[in-house]
């Protein structure tokens, strides 16, 4: 997949959650962020029934489930879910781990998740400048993603 970069880099992608549940979201590339981040409204909807926690009261029966992070209010923690799958166009990653938080992003936010390290290090990038000003990023599969694929699709080849 083919992006022309620009800031913020906002995909559309299909998330699946727990029991074949869907949702369609727009999505920001953060190479910076190291879990994809989802709202708690997302996640109840995708059928993680512990979104609707508040991460403070997960943490004390779950501490390793709620682990801390630098978002952007400052030190954030978020309860971890993992996603089933998470796809831009043809490119999907099986199990990715995300973080849930519990209350929405600012008004000028156009963008209903945070696709961090947890989704992005399945892939290999490609960036082509044109003369230092525009320009496009490339996304494509890894070696290892494409070997996971084919042995999720045939579970008798291996």
């Amino acid at each position: 997949m083919r992006f022309p970069i620009k800031e913020p880099m906002v995909v559309s992608v299909r998330v699946e959650g727990k029991n074949g549940f869907v949702r369609e979201l727009s999505a920001v590339l953060d190479f910076n962020s190291p879990y994809c981040m989802v709202l708690s409204q997302d996640a109840i909807v995708l059928g993680y029934s512990a979104a609707a926690n508040k991460p403070s009261d997960h943490a004390r029966y779950f501490p390793d489930e709620v682990p801390s992070m630098t978002g952007m209010r400052g030190i954030e923690r978020g309860i971890k879910i993992p996603l089933k799958k998470v796809s831009i166009g043809p490119l999907a990653a099986i199990d990715v781990d995300a973080l849930v938080f519990e209350t929405g992003l600012p008004p000028k936010v156009y963008f209903d998740m945070i696709l961090g390290r947890t989704f992005l290090k399945r892939f290999k990038f490609a960036v082509d400048l044109k003369d230092g000003k525009k320009g496009y990023l490339s996304l494509l599969p890894s070696a290892s993603l494409r070997a996971n694929q084919k042995t999720a699709a045939n579970p008798r080849a291996h």
